[in-house]
């Protein structure tokens, strides 16, 4: 999919100019390179919302999508980025944003050329999604082996009732056969 940053972010970064012409590109993508890298991140449920302007109520959704939690600051050559984030419960909290500041300084970098100076990371909430989805699979995954065991002791149950009238009988039978005997010692 290609998102057209121009209609969005009219203000382009000059990157580089020689006598082959220049290299410019919108700002936006930038936002994007890092709302992409950030995402990337073991540990982040989400990008979260940033307050934003009446700009963004217009910009279009794919965009605002690959952008949500990003805001960048581009000041001649330099990259200041702010990332907001929902992070996962059970992260590590130090440990994800770390690793959102080298993915993000990263990609920017090798993307675009321009030097980051710094990426703040902003944990604006904990997920739990991942832990009730586990719950719930666990649940499932609990009923499923329950009702497995119930039909096979109902199969069982099935499949001995005629060993068991035939012990039954079997059992009645010498009884039988007992009887039989002392009427036919009697009968001597």
């Amino acid at each position: 999919e290609v998102c057209d940053m121009s209609d969005n972010y009219p203000s382009d970064v000059k990157l580089d100019e020689n006598p082959d012409g220049s290299v410019s590109f919108a700002t936006g993508v930038v936002e994007t390179i890092a709302g992409l890298a950030a995402q990337e991140v073991e540990g982040v449920a989400s990008m979260a919302s940033v307050s934003t302007g009446l700009a963004d109520m217009f910009t279009r959704k794919s965009t605002r999508n690959l952008t949500k939690g990003v805001r960048v600051d581009i000041n001649g050559g330099t990259v200041a980025v702010d990332v907001t984030i929902v992070v996962e419960y059970g992260s590590p909290i130090p440990d994800v944003a770390k690793s959102i500041q080298e993915n993000v300084k990263k990609a920017i970098e090798t993307m675009s050329g321009l030097d980051v100076r710094n990426v703040d990371v902003h944990v604006q909430a904990v997920s739990f999604e991942r832990e009730n989805r586990a719950a719930q699979e666990l649940k499932e995954h609990q009923q499923k082996l329950l009702e497995n065991s119930m039909r096979e002791q109902e199969a069982q149950e099935a499949a001995s009732a005629p060993e068991a009238a035939a012990a039954a009988a079997e059992q009645a039978a010498p009884e039988a056969d007992g009887l039989d005997e002392e009427l036919d010692l009697d009968e001597d």
